[in-house]
């Protein structure tokens, strides 16, 4: 049990051996024993202390061991998609148990206890499998698990994951759109970003009008967001964000887009165009411009007028 334990045993045998080596009863000292294994620190209360202080060590010592077992690692696994087939897809599944200490043997085992691949990995990084996962009849057979095993004899096992559910049953949830109105050389138009944050793909985004009407569509790759776009009418349109896959259909909100909500480079580019007009109207008409209130009214909204020649009262009669 320890030096602790040695100790004591040597101690409470010291007085038997040296009460049976003499002729006396009753307990006496024998003859020629040393007299530290009768009497000393240890004899008496004193002995009783150290044994109470060496079964506390001994519990503390079993109870922080039982502790140590108790402590299981824990092996994560996780997936993403890379393609999508009409009835299939690439997906990596990744596996990694942090607490277990390296070199780590991870194997991917599928249903019915089938080992599928394994991969010794020699730093604290994760294992990557990289599989093709077809749609079968029976959903159970599309479950996979993580096994993580050290030299050391440490083990530990992840949860199933249940890849039908999440890649062929899995209905959109929480679709975000963002609208942004631009000035492009084609025109000025609103530009709406759309993603979900689940769903199983493929998942097709569409902009609906409030008329039920579709406006543009598009199906990205899965993870990614859908970039739509739309030309700014002359009336004012009512837009929403919509998406689907095969198991339901989510919608945003309708924001509507009026007329005339224009950023400040297309005000720009019809203030300028309005300069122009005015410039080219003045050099046409000539004087009949400067005298003629229509025509100051031009030069007024153009910003000309600073330029004219007519006199500041005119001008402030006029209410220019």
């Amino acid at each position: 049990m320890g030096c602790c334990g040695l100790r004591v045993i040597s101690l409470l045998q010291a007085p038997t051996l040296g009460a049976s080596q003499g002729p006396q009863s009753g307990g006496g000292p024998a003859e020629g024993a040393p007299a530290s294994l009768i009497r000393g620190p240890y004899s008496g209360g004193g002995m009783r202390l150290l044994l109470l202080f060496c079964w506390a060590m001994l519990a503390a010592g079993s109870f922080s061991v039982g502790q140590e077992l108790e402590v299981t690692p824990e092996t994560f696994i996780a997936y993403k998609i890379l393609e999508v087939f009409p009835r299939g897809r690439r997906v990596v599944i990744t596996c990694h148990s942090p607490q277990v200490p390296p070199p780590v043997t991870y194997s991917l085992w599928g249903s019915q206890g089938t080992e599928v691949a394994k991969k010794v990995v020699k730093t604290g990084d994760p294992a990557s499998f990289s599989i093709n996962v077809t749609l079968k009849s029976r959903p159970d057979l599309l479950t996979y698990s993580c096994q993580a095993a050290s030299p050391w004899g440490v083990h530990s096992a992840s949860t199933k994951l249940q890849m039908y559910w999440e890649l062929w049953t899995k209905p959109v949830s929480q679709l975000q759109a963002n609208f942004t109105l631009l000035d492009k050389a084609s025109g000025p138009r609103v530009e709406i970003s759309c993603q979900v944050s689940s769903g199983s793909p493929p998942i097709t985004y569409s902009l609906v009008g409030k008329d039920g009407s579709v406006h543009t569509q598009q199906r990205p790759n899965y993870g990614q967001p859908a970039n739509l776009s739309f030309t700014l009418t002359n009336t004012s349109n009512w837009l929403q964000c919509q998406a689907e896959n095969d198991i339901s259909v989510q919608s945003s909100p309708f924001k509507m887009v009026p007329p005339g909500q224009l950023p400040q480079g297309a005000i720009v580019v019809l203030t300028g165009s309005l300069t122009s007009i005015a410039a080219v109207t003045s050099w046409l008409l000539g004087p009949a411009l400067w005298t003629s209130p229509a025509g100051l009214c031009v030069l007024h909204l153009s910003g000309l007028w600073e330029l004219s020649p007519v006199p500041r009262e005119l001008l402030t009669s006029l209410g220019l």
